[in-house]
């Protein structure tokens, strides 16, 4: 039987360094949001790099969708500073600059795609 337990409102993930980030759930649109935003700037790289090396080119894919997952999703922030110490404002340029960090942005990945993931694991998916 299909338990359905993902979260419905927004919730915080504990990422590294003291940075928490407020999502909201990872739902069918969120994800198709951040893959289609994903697919887009793959698209324009290759066009623009047609010899892109394909080792490159699958990084390039999980990177641009992990900060579309985390634009589309995340809707406040703390411990996220800029160079004086002083809080940086949400803003989806600086939620990229976050997830251009590979610890930020495995973190954010495994954590905000765990609830549907232990879904799947308990053979609800």
């Amino acid at each position: 039987m299909l338990t359905l337990d993902l979260p419905v409102e927004p919730y915080w993930l504990d990422l590294p360094r003291g940075v928490r980030v407020e999502i909201r759930p990872v739902t069918t649109a969120v994800m198709a949001a951040a893959q289609a935003g994903s697919a887009r700037r793959l698209g324009a790289l290759r066009a623009a790099e047609a010899d892109l090396d394909p080792d490159m080119a699958r990084g390039f894919a999980f990177a641009f969708l992990v900060k579309a997952l985390a634009r589309h999703a995340v809707t406040a922030w703390e411990g996220v500073g800029d160079a004086a110490g002083n809080p940086l404002p949400l803003s989806p340029e600086a939620v990229e600059r976050l997830m251009d960090m590979d610890e930020m942005a495995a973190a954010f990945w495994d954590r905000a795609t765990g609830p549907v993931a232990a879904v799947a694991l308990e053979g609800n998916g």
